[in-house]
């Protein structure tokens, strides 16, 4: 590859992006890669268009404007008695004469907005961060009200225009807002200076000239003077001296050598990185208008200078010139100085120079002898010969880095994949590629499984069950809804007549709660209860949803989902839970038995004490039980019922046994009801008593079973999925017969991309090896 060939670097970088593109899909490139990737891309574009910028920098009057017109050959660049250029201009050549002004865009806007926070907050003692957090409104009122404290307690303020442009930027935020505006060549005074009322809220100025004799991809770069308020003037500077420009010019004119802002900022630059003067061409302007003493004086101070910024310069980097005598020369030779300006004014600063003004066949000759014009001469050759191989070659030199970072990164990223394939021949890829897509598969069908499983069981664990009531209010009010039915629809005279064979009547009654259940059945109606229970809120809930997340594995087997569903169907839990009724209803017996004694007992006009009866009367007729419990010294005289209400159930039942007697004597004989409805309603009390008592205990082994079963049933899935690896095996086998074409095709795709893009970016690496070796 030639280094001063730009096409066969840009066919290069394409080389490595098209490879880049082609296996990015098999990388799994992370953003920052991508990133790095584009960035890199933005070299195509500098080496289809590549340019040069040249910035020119000096302090106001000394002939900037003067050396670039010089430098152009023509007066494009008006002269002016104050700083005429307030905003970057970049003159390059092109097929039509015009002028384009930029103007800020609302990122560019804002930063120039914090730029001045930053001025005035280091001068107010303030953190600038609290400025920028405030809206665009605050912000003014603020600054403003923090000033005029700063000059109550100072005196001044410093940096009054500071305030003054950011007032303006801000209060015309939007005006002209990224707007671009071509222009006539003619009007571009009106909107580079100082002058122009928009000028805050410019970014940079272009200039495009046809007839000119500059290369075509040189851009001369006139500089925003320093001394003036912006503070975006000195950032632009910085970044044009420090990296954007590929050389630079120092204009300087006689008795004011080095001086200024823009030689201070130089100097600053320069102390933290001493290779940037190797870009720095010297032009000391005005050289023909010094004496021979004054000329070594001047020559003297200019090496103190030098010497006081500890600047290193070639002296075939410094030249004595007068842009003007040159620029007036080039236009008699070209025979346009009566068609240019204001330049025409200053012709006889050339006849005194020469002593007439020459004509157009005598103007070279004067280029060629005149010392200052022709030390112009040589430093405008000197500056477009640097341009042309010392910089162009480093700029072809920074293009091989770049191209050669990019290739070892992309062979980074390729290096494990080619050596995964490098000596893989097709058939050899074929029996690899569905080796490993059938390990690859079968492992992730049994992680799918196993995390299925886990995952239903431990959601089922941590965030059902803590809190999961089982027989709930309203279940255990259905049932009692059903008892009472049952009880209240029994046929009385049936039952009586049952009851009334071969015994006495208080015989009779006290068997009655087991006559009922031989009839009702109300175990068998708790048991259907549970198991419908059971059925909705855990088996449709929590082992059909397990069974369909398992099932979307298009890995198993029928026989495998054969077993699958059996094992999930919800029938093992339902005979736990046939076992776990027993359980429950394991004292059901006992409780029959109780309300039988407790019947015949009040049939006999015993008293009958239930706990939920005692505390039921006391708290309906709580003013009395509380005086009763006073009497009797259970508790103190000051006591109230909630205290009286929290004695056990021994003292609360001497207290039901007073009422219930005062009740007794108080009351009005009435006709007895019939013995075996008062009968029926003690059982049916008894029996709502007892499933209430229940519930507490039914959630709580139901609960701990639940939660046995399902750990268990965990612990069986997670074996059976590892016995029945093999077949499940054997299922994706089939099916990467029927599609294996298509998926090697696509992975003999990928080996092809990886190993032809590692192929392309070690060349490159090798390539750039040899040029640097050469």
């Amino acid at each position: 590859m030639k280094e001063s060939d730009y096409s066969n670097y840009v066919k290069a970088f394409t080389r490595l992006f098209e490879a880049y593109d082609a296996s990015a899909p098999y990388l799994g490139v992370t953003d920052d890669f991508k990133y790095f990737v584009n960035r890199k891309r933005s070299w195509l574009e500098r080496l289809k268009s590549p340019e040069f910028p040249v910035a020119f920098l000096g302090a106001f009057s000394a002939g900037k404007s003067t050396i670039i017109n010089a430098v152009l050959g023509d007066d494009i660049l008006p002269q002016a008695t104050k700083s005429f250029t307030a905003i970057p201009t970049l003159i390059r050549k092109d097929r039509t004469n015009r002028a384009v002004i930029h103007y800020l865009s609302e990122s560019a806007r804002d930063e120039l907005k914090n730029l001045y926070l930053e001025e005035l907050s280091k001068e107010l003692r303030k953190n600038s961060d609290t400025y920028r957090k405030q809206s665009k409104g605050e912000l003014l009122g603020t600054l403003a009200k923090d000033i005029e404290q700063y000059k109550n307690q100072f005196g001044s303020f410093n940096k009054q225009k500071f305030f003054d442009e950011l007032r303006t930027l801000i209060q015309g935020w939007n005006r002209l807002s990224g707007a671009v505006k071509e222009i006539a060549l003619t009007e571009l005074p009106n909107y580079v200076t100082e002058d122009y009322e928009d000028v805050l809220f410019v970014d940079q100025a272009e200039i495009f000239l046809t007839d000119v004799n500059i290369p075509e991809n040189v851009v001369l770069v006139d500089l925003p003077g320093l001394g003036v308020v912006n503070p975006r003037h000195r950032k632009v500077t910085k970044s044009y001296v420090e990296n954007d420009a590929k050389a630079f010019v120092i204009a300087m004119k006689v008795f004011h050598l080095l001086e200024g802002e823009e030689i201070e900022l130089l100097a600053e630059i320069h102390s933290q990185r001493k290779r940037v003067l190797q870009r720095a061409f010297w032009t000391i302007n005005q050289w023909d208008v010094l004496s021979s003493q004054q000329k070594k004086e001047e020559l003297a101070n200019f090496a103190q200078k030098i010497e006081h910024y500890g600047f290193h310069i070639a002296k075939d980097r410094v030249f004595r010139v007068s842009a003007l005598n040159y620029l007036l020369l080039k236009l008699i030779q070209d025979g346009r100085l009566e068609k240019s300006g204001s330049i025409r004014e200053h012709v006889d600063a050339l006849q005194k120079a020469i002593g007439k003004i020459p004509l157009q066949n005598e103007a070279e000759g004067f280029i060629k002898s005149l010392d200052e014009a022709k030390n112009f001469a040589a430093f405008r050759s000197s500056l477009f010969d640097y341009l042309a191989n010392t910089a162009k070659a480093e700029f072809l030199d920074e293009a091989r880095s770049e191209y050669i970072d990019l290739a070892k990164r992309l062979r980074e990223r390729l290096e494990p994949l080619y050596q995964n394939y490098k000596n893989k021949s097709d058939d050899s890829m074929k029996s690899t590629f569905i080796a490993g897509e059938l390990s690859r598969r079968q492992d992730e069908a049994l992680r799918h499984l196993r995390s299925s499983v886990e995952e239903h069981i431990k959601v089922l664990r941590t965030e059902v069950l803590p809190d999961f009531v089982f027989w709930r209010d309203e279940d255990r009010d259905r049932l009692g809804e059903q008892i009472v039915h049952a009880i209240d629809n029994l046929d009385r005279k049936a039952l009586k007549n049952e009851l009334l064979k071969g015994l006495d009547l208080h015989s009779v009654v006290s068997r009655l709660p087991h006559k009922i259940e031989e009839n009702l059945h109300i175990q068998h109606t708790f048991r259907t209860q549970l198991q419908n229970l059971l059925e909705e809120q855990i088996v449709r809930r929590y082992l059909l949803r397990l069974l369909d997340s398992i099932a979307s594995n298009d890995a198993l087997p029928d026989e495998v989902l054969a077993v699958l569903n059996d094992r999930l169907s919800g029938r093992d839990m339902v005979n736990r839970l046939k076992g776990m009724c027993d359980v429950f209803l394991f004292e059901y017996g006992g409780v029959i038995d109780e309300l039988g004694r407790a019947i015949m007992a009040r049939e006999a006009g015993e008293p009958v004490h239930n706990n939920q009866d005692i505390m039921d009367l006391v708290k309906k007729n709580a003013d009395r039980a509380l005086e009763i419990a006073k009497n009797r010294r259970l508790v103190g005289p000051d006591a109230d019922v909630k205290q009286m209400l929290a004695l056990g159930m021994d003292k609360l039942t001497g207290i039901y046994r007073v009422l219930t007697e005062v009740h007794s004597a108080s009351s009005t004989p009435t006709a007895q009801s019939d013995e075996i409805d008062r009968a029926l309603e003690c059982y049916k009390v008894g029996l709502l008593d007892y499933t209430r008592m229940q519930q507490r205990q039914i959630n709580k082994f139901a609960r701990r079973g639940i939660k046995n079963y399902f750990e268990e049933l965990e612990e069986e899935l997670l074996a059976y999925f590892e016995s029945v690896k093999d077949e499940i095996a054997k299922t994706i086998m089939k099916q990467l017969s029927t599609d294996i074409d298509a998926e090697l095709n696509s992975e003999l795709q990928k080996q092809k991309v990886i190993k032809e893009a590692y192929q392309v970016v070690t060349n490159a690496v090798g390539q750039g090896r040899r040029n640097a070796e050469s």
